[in-house]
């Protein structure tokens, strides 16, 4: 069975700890995703521009 991505404890999370856990993964993903997304694109113009 696959582990899951963002393990939950019972032990030391609440639900809604757990919750607001997964909700900051998912939005530091959506920031790095965007920012990898924004230097690929200003890379792929500087070199259209030497070109």
């Amino acid at each position: 069975m696959l582990r899951p991505w963002i393990p939950y404890d019972p032990s030391i999370d609440t639900p809604l700890g757990h919750r607001n856990l997964v909700l900051i993964y998912c939005v530091v993903w959506l920031v790095q995703l965007a920012y990898a997304t924004y230097a690929t694109r200003r890379f792929i113009v500087s070199r259209k521009d030497k070109s």
